[in-house]
């Protein structure tokens, strides 16, 4: 169920959310949008209070902190994307990050043909795919890591001059920084 966002941070608003869950929820889903965290506060509260899961679309925000954590650090389940377009790329794929092994298990399973990490006899334990990332690509994403935070660092310099020179023209609002996200990689 698709809600309203705040008009300053261009992320889902916590009270859309609160008025939109129904006994079907199951999850929430906050988009980190461009390098900006969603009130991750509030939306913990919300998940907890209504008893579903939370799980961040982290994709913008490779290198964002919240309150002094990076995304995936938050204790939720967050995915990231490494398609062409975002600060660490890859070609295509994306990683998942879990708040406990149990979860991360599973999500093993599916990934992996079905196959836990101790199979060696071919056994499948569910039903699966192949997700898996190829040690290239994990090569190439592993290079852009020692560049990530000087990259952010000259992105958080430039924006406020960035920010200026967009209010000046007439309809355009630059997303606002919600200070409790204190690394913002301001993607895009």
């Amino acid at each position: 169920v698709p809600v309203d966002v705040d008009l300053d941070t261009y992320c889902v608003d916590p009270a859309a959310v609160e008025a939109a869950i129904t006994p079907r929820t199951k999850v929430i889903m906050p988009v980190h949008m461009a390098g900006q965290f969603a009130d991750m506060d509030a939306l913990d509260k919300l998940a907890a209070d209504a008893g579903v899961a939370l799980l961040q679309d982290a994709a913008h925000a490779h290198g964002a902190q919240w309150q002094g954590r990076r995304a995936g650090a938050l204790g939720s389940v967050a995915a990231f994307s490494f398609q062409n377009g975002k600060l660490m790329t890859a070609g295509e794929g994306g990683a998942v990050v879990f708040p406990d092994e149990e979860l991360r298990e599973r999500a093993f399973l599916v990934h992996s043909c079905g196959r836990p990490r101790t199979d060696r006899d071919y056994l499948h334990g569910t039903t699966g795919s192949n997700y898996r990332m190829g040690e290239f690509t994990a090569a190439v994403l592993r290079a852009q890591l020692s560049r990530l935070d000087e990259q952010i660092a000259v992105r958080e310099q430039r924006w406020p001059l960035l920010s200026r020179l967009l209010a000046e023209i007439p309809g355009v609002v630059p997303q606002t920084t919600d200070p409790r996200t204190d690394r913002n990689p301001h993607y895009m």
